[in-house]
């Protein structure tokens, strides 16, 4: 499977497949029918915030890699011969983020990412793979960010006990975290052109999970850029606060006011808002406060497409997305 991340970053267990490509209005018409989300999929374009992560990369890959640097030194701290294995797509560069910093240090983190969906759990054909490749290593599941938490119980569900490593944890609910607040990490402003040109996984047909390689987007690839740029930042330790306790619960009543009650449609902290921005149909976007700069794309973007804005000061996330 071709892929623009290098191949000492990453070794991806996934198939290249021909998923059902439809529209935005399309797929949220057939997912209200009860259509599996994991069978569906948006053709990609350029990316919308690619002027805004290129203007952010700088200011923030030193933040970035002090977060990588804090989850490095947890997962060295308590595993001798740990194996990454990220949650692709947005874990995918999150996982080889930590294999370079632990790299710098002497030593060697195997690096592998398979598919993992919030219904039908983790690809246990490519996880099988995995562990046969390197069967005395201590598995430490990676992804980037958390929102409310449904990734990890699909992981729980796969596989009990998983440890879970995120960049940023905003729901609580990692084994070792870079922070606990809800910041941007820059890859989420980007889909396809800062994971290896992969698209989002999907089902299609036994064996292992899919991706659609979105060749086109070539032209727009920020994969090693991004990982450069993080990779040689010197790190800045922020603060990592306090692990929350169910914070998705005081958002599903700030969620209620708008008349949104259904938790799928509810999709809190600035990486999952990006992403139902970039590839949803928003019905509203709750800030904790306007101006933010870990927000700001979030709020200019939902202005231009004529998206409400709600403001609550004691929002437990930066942002929330609420779909139609």
């Amino acid at each position: 499977m071709n892929h623009t991340f290098p191949p000492e970053d990453v070794v991806f267990h996934l198939n290249e497949g021909l998923p059902q490509l439809v529209s935005v209005t399309e797929k949220e018409r057939l997912l209200r029918e009860g259509t599996s989300y994991a069978r569906l999929l948006t053709p990609e374009a350029a990316p919308v915030w690619g002027a805004a992560f290129d203007q952010l990369l700088p200011l923030l890959a030193p933040r970035t890699a002090g977060l990588v640097a804090r989850v490095t030194a947890q997962i060295a701290a308590h595993h001798s011969q740990p194996l990454l294995v990220s949650l692709a797509r947005g874990g995918t560069p999150a996982g080889a983020l930590l294999r370079r910093a632990a790299a710098r240090q002497g030593l060697d983190w195997p690096h592998h990412s398979l598919s993992i969906m919030r219904d039908e759990g983790l690809d246990l054909v490519a996880y099988r793979e995995i562990l046969a490749a390197h069967p005395d290593r201590e598995v430490i599941f990676v992804d980037g960010w958390t929102g409310k938490g449904s990734i990890r119980g699909a992981l729980d569900r796969s596989v009990p006990g998983a440890r879970l490593a995120v960049l940023s944890d905003p729901a609580g609910v990692s084994t070792y975290a870079g922070t606990f607040q809800d910041v941007l990490l820059p890859h989420a402003l980007l889909n396809a052109t800062v994971c290896g040109l992969l698209s989002r996984t999907f089902l299609e047909g036994a064996g292992r999970h899919a991706v659609r390689v979105e060749a086109g987007l070539q032209p727009h690839d920020r994969t090693c850029a991004y990982l450069d740029a993080v990779s040689q930042a010197v790190p800045v330790l922020t603060e990592p606060g306090l692990r929350p306790v169910n914070p998705f619960a005081a958002t599903q009543g700030v969620a209620a006011q708008y008349g949104v009650t259904e938790p799928h449609r509810i999709k809190p902290s600035v990486g999952e808002a990006s992403r139902v921005l970039l590839r949803r149909a928003p019905a509203g976007l709750l800030l904790r406060q306007t101006g933010h700069p870990d927000t700001q794309h979030l709020e200019t973007h939902a202005h231009a497409c004529a998206v409400p804005v709600h403001v609550h000061a004691d929002l437990p996330y930066q942002a929330c997305a609420l779909i139609r």
